[in-house]
């Protein structure tokens, strides 16, 4: 009974000291992946606020143009959305404000019917998962909504603070971030350093 004792000691030894080793080999092996995925940006998604039968999803900032990664004071700066009417009856887009400027350029369609959706600046028509949050399928509306002669630099990382009036539904008041460049880092850009696995 001891030799048995002894051998099934032995073995989850064995097996504990394989997995530790193991663990050890792995862990190395992944040291330096930082610098590899440098090129590999968070996905930024916007922000989403609903009023009425009114859903305002993935409201963003578009990306600085030109190479810059801001947006100088005095710019005029574009917003992304889209926005879906979940409702039985038509609605507007009345107004839009923000803490950044006082002059902001609506232009394109500002109806949004009745179970469809208004993409504005390039958004996409996709509304949140919310239960009943579908919209029919057909045309969907186009707008541009600019902010314009933004009042102080904007950079990644910061919020802009946009109000929403429609003119069923009432206000929805949003934080909107800029949203991400779609080019990928430099290694040049973040000091070049990684291990080569």
């Amino acid at each position: 009974m001891r030799q048995q004792k002894g051998r099934s000691f032995g073995r989850r030894f064995a097996s504990m000291a394989l997995g530790v080793a193991a663990t050890a080999l792995f862990a190395g092996c992944s040291a330096g992946q930082l610098a590899q995925t440098s090129t590999e940006l968070p996905a930024v998604n916007g922000d989403l606020g609903s009023t009425g039968t009114v859903v305002v999803n993935n409201a963003v900032m578009a990306y600085p143009e030109g190479g810059e990664d801001y947006w100088a004071d005095g710019s005029d700066v574009p917003l992304h959305m889209s926005i879906a009417n979940r409702g039985e009856r038509d609605d507007a887009l009345r107004s839009v404000t923000s803490s950044v400027t006082d002059d902001v350029a609506i232009e394109g369609d500002t109806v949004i019917d009745a179970h469809k959706a208004l993409t504005v600046g390039g958004g996409t028509a996709e509304v949140s998962g919310e239960p009943g949050a579908e919209v029919g399928s057909g045309e969907v509306g186009v707008a541009t909504v600019t902010l314009r002669g933004i009042k102080q630099d904007l950079f990644p990382g910061q919020v802009v603070y946009v109000t929403l009036t429609f003119e069923k539904a009432g206000t929805v008041k949003l934080r909107v971030p800029i949203e991400a460049t779609e080019e990928p880092r430099t290694d040049e850009a973040h000091g070049g350093s990684g291990s080569g696995h």
